[in-house]
């Protein structure tokens, strides 16, 4: 399902028009993705199951070389992405926004992931300084360092993890160079043509014509956030909406009694009794 089939869900539930000012859709939508998370950790959090695919995004992100680490003094070679790592749900005790690094073309990056309080304390021996280290900084952006040079070839990596605002990573996520020339001109791949998502700007084009043609990222988004399936198991739906009904209800249980009389006629009960 989509967000937009699962926001509407709860509106026929609840019995409310889309248009309703007291629910709207962009707040309908905060719950869903609060419920997702809470559900996700739930199933996921401690336990050794592998994580099913369908709750998983994978983003491809550019790398930039940088000076320095704000605040840390580390050895060697730095990269750092160019775009913020979205943030993750904690799973089995880790953080979820990063499950897999890899290289944009799906070759396992064999990077030691640590703390960022860490980098100062490693590689400063013959036998570490020739390994690839990344950690993940509190301004969101994930650093690479390491004594070799290899790693500064990299231009792009992509990243697997479970993100809290799946809006927020489709943004970033992997699309292929191609899939971008075809929505040049307002085709959807998908149907054949038949239908037109997403049309795009100048803007978009010149920027993107500006990276090599292997390079699945930095491509538009074709559709919008809220009409793409929604990263989140089949089997969870129904939780997830009786979540969602279960803090809506109290709200439109309460708005019901517009006239707040419930204690006057409280009052006017017992008053009857005495007489």
């Amino acid at each position: 399902m989509t967000k937009n089939e699962l926001i509407y869900t709860v509106y026929e539930q609840l019995k409310v028009t889309s248009d309703d000012n007291e629910l709207s859709r962009e707040f309908v939508s905060s719950l869903i993705d609060s419920s997702r998370a809470t559900l996700i950790k739930q199933t996921y959090g401690n336990k050794s199951w592998n994580i099913p695919i369908e709750i998983k995004q994978e983003l491809c992100i550019g790398l930039e070389p940088v000076s320095n680490i704000d605040g840390l003094t580390c050895f060697g070679k730095i990269l750092r992405t160019k775009n913020k790592i979205p943030s993750g749900i904690s799973i089995k005790g880790a953080e979820g926004a990063m499950l897999a690094v890899r290289t944009y073309d799906r070759k396992k990056l064999n990077a030691n992931i640590i703390p960022i309080e860490r980098l100062p304390l490693v590689g400063h021996n013959p036998y570490t300084s020739g390994m690839l280290y990344a950690a993940l900084d509190v301004d969101s952006h994930l650093y690479f360092t390491s004594g070799s040079t290899k790693h500064m070839l990299m231009e792009a990596i992509k990243v697997e993890g479970v993100y809290q605002y799946p809006s927020v990573a489709l943004e970033l996520q992997c699309r292929e160079k191609a899939e971008f020339d075809a929505l040049v001109n307002g085709v959807n791949t998908e149907t054949g043509g038949q239908e037109t998502y997403y049309k795009a700007t100048d803007t978009d084009i010149n920027d993107t014509l500006s990276l090599s043609d292997q390079l699945p990222w930095a491509v538009p988004a074709p559709v919008e956030p809220w009409d793409v399936n929604y990263p989140l198991e089949a089997a969870m739906q129904d939780d997830l909406i009786k979540m969602v009904m279960a803090k809506l209800s109290i709200r439109f249980q309460i708005a019901e009694d517009k006239t707040n009389n419930a204690n006057d006629d409280a009052g006017a009960q017992q008053q009857t009794r005495k007489r």
